[in-house]
């Protein structure tokens, strides 16, 4: 079964992403994606760098798809690990920081990819979004 994302959950972490970039000073792009790595929400930021719009998708898509951060990925995708060249095969696929999987009792329901600022930066916008969408109460009809 598809997790429903709800409105106010999507705003909630718009709202998380947003208020974490003014903080820091910095401009990014929020997406977030459902299990299957499609888009379900992009917001651009002010200020945000053009390029951040297509590299959010892609650490969502990836997060999503792969159920791992993209931090993550990318330490099997140097040089010498299994996953090494991944990123030339399949262009979509991040392999730094700033994308981590929405995961709900067990399953992974979905992606975000927080692009735009540096690495430590976008984790740490996509972080207060992660905090937003774990405390969220799901009814037993979300899931």
């Amino acid at each position: 079964m598809m997790y429903e994302f709800k409105t106010a959950l999507i705003d909630a972490m718009a709202k998380a992403a947003y208020d974490e970039s003014i903080k820091l000073g910095v401009g990014v792009t929020l997406a977030i994606a459902d299990s299957g790595g499609a888009l379900l929400y992009l917001q651009r930021f002010p200020n945000a760098i053009l390029p951040s719009i297509e590299i959010a998708q892609n650490k969502a898509y990836t997060a999503a798809v792969l159920r791992m951060s993209t931090a993550q990925f990318g330490t099997i995708a140097q040089p010498g690990e299994s996953a090494f060249g991944i990123n030339v095969t399949a262009p979509k696929l991040v392999i730094f920081g700033g994308g981590f999987p929405l995961v709900k009792q067990g399953q992974t329901v979905g992606g975000i990819g927080i692009s735009g600022a540096s690495v430590e930066e976008d984790e740490q916008i996509a972080q207060a979004v992660l905090r937003v969408f774990e405390n969220h109460i799901v009814d037993a009809q979300t899931l």
